[in-house]
């Protein structure tokens, strides 16, 4: 059975795009993006940006980060979290994880509050959302704002309510192995006007036309835009702007997004089976909570790098597909070596410490339900042969 990761509409909408030039200047299908996911997550603005990065980096500004505030984030993920935080020379605070979840713990964040403490970045990791109310409790009590990267979960679930619901402001990544993917692109979601126009500003240059919940110009291109003495900007922004393009292939991903993620779980049960009874953990789903499945991660039981190179080889030599070592911890990272943070944080997020040697993650996203099927119960020949 082919999965098919194409909704059968990117070309035609590429084809719109090509042969209607007057209309692409109003972002026709960027503007229909937006409206979907205000209308998908029930919620007020939607900004399309050119990749996640770029939301957080907007989100960030929209909250008010500046120089010397902290914003507190996981270890346990992309440096970008941290990274973009540091580019804005605001300071990376680092939360340890919760055992078994592998998110953020709402008990560390707390630990790690300060007067200076602007933001928290949680991430729903792997696609399993974080505890929204722990954090968001934690939050409100403090006056600081929450900014989730939700780059991993998409159409996740949190008690009931799709994450990216709850959060100030909630980034999403169109990267081309996410759940939605137009090759790279992002989208910022919020009910705060504030924010929303404030990292659509930035995002696009600063154009002072630009409004909360429209991705073009106000009411197109001014006849004074050409005068020597127009006023175009009241804002500082970056051209993190989203273009038709992507604009047209995103949508027509995001009309199927139900259908993508169910895959992802189904493809998903069959991991599942595979680990049942073995020495290998899966990533500990809470009650309530429901994976999205970006991956399938399991703690291994090879803490050793050697032992965890062994197996990845050997599994890889009898035929079994390529599976991803979890990154090293954020503040393990050479330029945060070189910038003082490994000192500064090294033995202070124990769990993260512990978990991340042995991680193991495999893909979601083959091409049709045979091929995933074949490919993982290669590894059931594998863990028996460790065995």
């Amino acid at each position: 059975m082919d999965t098919k990761w194409t909704s059968g509409n990117e070309l035609k909408y590429l084809k719109e795009v090509l042969e209607n030039t007057d209309e692409v200047k109003k972002n026709p299908f960027t503007n229909r993006l937006e409206d979907a996911f205000c209308e998908k997550y029930n919620t007020k603005y939607a900004i399309a940006v050119n990749s996640g990065t770029s939301g957080l980096h907007a989100a960030l500004v929209a909250a008010g980060v500046k120089s010397g505030d902290e914003v507190i984030t996981t270890p346990f993920t992309v440096l970008v979290d941290s990274s973009v935080p540091v580019i804005m020379e605001a300071i990376p605070v680092f939360a340890d994880i919760e055992p078994g979840t592998h998110n953020i713990d709402p008990k560390s964040i707390e630990e790690n509050i300060t007067k200076k403490t602007k933001a928290i970045i949680p991430v729903s990791h792997d696609g399993l959302p974080y505890d929204i109310d722990g954090v968001k409790k934690i939050a409100d009590e403090n006056n600081i704002i929450v900014i989730e990267d939700n780059a991993q979960a998409m159409l996740a679930e949190y008690k009931g309510r799709l994450v990216g619901q709850d959060a100030d402001i909630t980034m999403f990544s169109f990267e081309r192995t996410k759940h939605v993917s137009c090759g790279e692109g992002g989208m910022l979601i919020t009910n705060n006007s504030e924010l929303a126009i404030k990292a659509r500003k930035f995002a696009g240059m600063g154009f002072k036309n630009l409004v909360a919940g429209k991705s073009d110009l106000v009411g197109g291109v001014p006849l004074e835009y050409q005068s020597p003495i127009y006023e175009r900007n009241d804002a500082v922004g970056l051209n993190y702007r989203f273009n038709e393009f992507l604009g047209a292939i995103t949508l027509a991903q995001f009309e199927q997004v139900e259908h993508f993620v169910s895959i992802r779980r189904k493809i998903a049960k069959l991991y599942d089976n595979v680990f049942e009874g073995t020495n290998f953990k899966p990533q500990e789903i809470p009650e309530g909570y429901v994976s999205s499945y970006f991956t399938y991660a399991v703690e291994s039981p090879f803490y050793n790098t050697k032992e965890w190179l062994e197996f990845h080889d050997n599994h890889i030599k009898n035929g079994g597909d390529d599976f991803f070592a979890s990154m090293i911890l954020g503040y393990n990272e050479p330029i945060m070596k070189e910038l003082g943070f490994q000192e500064k944080w090294k033995g202070k997020c124990p769990v993260a410490e512990k978990i991340q040697p042995c991680i193991m993650q495999f893909k979601t996203n083959y091409r049709s339900l045979d091929e995933a099927k074949s490919k993982i119960e290669l590894l059931r020949d594998s863990i028996a042969k460790y065995n």
